[in-house]
């Protein structure tokens, strides 16, 4: 039923964002919190196309940005795989704790369009995730990171980086 609820939301959301930007987020927020997302202020941006993985806790902070086709994941089952290929074993009762890894994004950090953000993965405030990005680990307050894998290329707060051209 949430999972329905949480389409229903999506697509009224969507049909909302030419009359109301603030109906528009509104909705967005309700139809990521029914799916666990925790939201600790009030996001600027989602874009409906985001995919925003909370099953293993996901917290954004007021201010975010999250861009069109943005990945956020708080699951990898790959280690399945890994523990396959070298013929190991783990008892399932750990599995939730190997798969599972909480993400948080901090106050006012945007999250460029394409970029995938790994699980277990933490982005400090006032941070820029560049295009196409793919963020694994901690972020430091006030970076700006670009590429796969991501690295930090400066500081929002640099007063050598221009703004508006």
């Amino acid at each position: 039923m949430n999972r329905l609820l949480f389409y229903v939301l999506k697509i009224t959301a969507f049909c909302c964002r030419m009359l109301s930007n603030k109906l528009y987020m509104r909705l967005i927020q309700k139809a990521h919190e029914t799916q666990g997302v925790v939201f600790t202020g009030k996001p600027s941006y989602i874009d409906y196309t985001a995919h925003l993985d909370a099953s293993g806790k996901l917290t954004l902070r007021g201010g975010v940005v999250i861009s069109t086709k943005v990945v956020i994941l708080s699951h990898d089952w790959s280690f399945l795989v890994r523990l396959d290929a070298i013929g190991a074993s783990v008892d399932e009762s750990k599995y939730d704790s190997i798969a599972f890894k909480a993400v948080e994004i901090g106050e006012h950090s945007f999250i460029g369009a394409g970029a995938i953000v790994l699980p277990g993965t933490r982005i400090g405030k006032y941070c820029i995730i560049g295009a196409g990005a793919v963020v694994k680990g901690t972020i430091e307050d006030y970076a700006i990171v670009v590429g796969n894998p991501a690295h930090k290329i400066g500081n929002t707060h640099d007063p050598k980086y221009k703004l508006l051209g």
